[in-house]
């Protein structure tokens, strides 16, 4: 009797990250394009959320009867508020420094002690070679970061800042594994941006003096927020849907490709300055990453 040989399909948690990862990293870009011309964190943010919640919550509608319960809203607030102050902290350093480096930094982070968190909190398993790539990732910042690669890099004031979202972001991370566990992906994800947008619309009439949120400073980027904002959400459908059929401790590390995308979109579309040793970094981090996530 001959066996036949059976191929295993490819997981498709795994497809769903890394077309999360890689179609969040345009989002990412247009994010810095608008902090280059300087337009406000706190606006920005608005729009995006906003526009976030109508791409995703259409798409709900059409194709999954989507439900959005008051008990979800509720549910997504606490989400939600972590989700603006990261955000919006994240725009204001992406003002100052470039995206292909700070991107690498704020996921390799992120992707450390979310998994370490996720390991501890959430019982989920590790191995050997887990460890090996939070090594392997930590050495791929360090090349990242240094602007030759015998100095030793210097974590200025924006560099600290990122790192003291870490614990913000691990919250809201976990927060949003957990919420999976008994609730539909795709109605969290649009529970979370409507609350999202709600507290920062709040913001902006109580600071519209120092903000300037009016409908002639909403309209002049319009073409590229929607596109932003419909990569954003494309990237929200297919993480969350990942994270409801993954541990978190392998799919957030899938950031690794977003951090390469965003390199080489920003040297190419954003002229940011090329540095190989930052590249190759940017490639260590990922293999770290996929270290972690095996």
């Amino acid at each position: 009797m001959i066996n036949a040989r059976v191929e295993t399909p490819m997981e498709l948690w795994f497809i769903f990250a890394i077309l999360g990862y890689t179609i969040g990293a345009i989002s990412s870009i247009l994010d810095k394009h608008m902090m280059n011309r300087l337009y406000h964190p706190v606006t920005w943010v608005l729009l995006r959320t906003l526009f976030n919640a109508v791409f995703l919550g259409t798409a709900g509608l059409l194709l999954i009867h989507l439900q959005i319960t008051p008990s979800l809203l509720l549910l997504a607030a606490i989400p939600a508020f972590l989700l603006v102050i990261s955000f919006v902290v994240y725009l204001f350093v992406l003002q100052k420094k470039n995206a292909s480096e700070i991107q690498p930094f704020s996921q390799s982070l992120d992707t450390l002690f979310i998994f370490l968190a996720a390991v501890i909190f959430l019982h989920e398993p590790a191995s050997l070679p887990n460890y090996i790539g939070i090594l392997v990732t930590v050495i791929g910042v360090y090349l990242v970061l240094t602007e030759h690669i015998t100095k030793v890099p210097r974590l200025d004031r924006q560099l600290l800042i990122i790192a003291a979202l870490v614990p913000i972001d691990i919250a809201y991370a976990l927060l949003v594994k957990t919420f999976l566990g008994t609730t539909d992906p795709i109605a969290l994800a649009v529970s979370i941006y409507i609350m999202a947008f709600l507290m920062l619309l709040v913001v902006s009439l109580l600071l519209h003096r120092y903000i300037h949120t009016t409908p002639a400073s909403l309209k002049p980027q319009l073409r590229v927020v929607l596109v932003a904002s419909l990569c954003a959400a494309t990237a929200a459908a297919f993480l969350y849907t990942a994270l409801s059929q993954a541990n978190a401790s392998k799919v957030y590390p899938m950031a690794g490709v977003s951090s390469v995308a965003v390199f080489l979109l920003a040297t190419v579309f954003l002229k940011e300055k090329f540095h190989r040793h930052k590249f190759i970094g940017t490639l260590i981090v990922v293999i770290g990453i996929y270290l972690i996530s095996l």
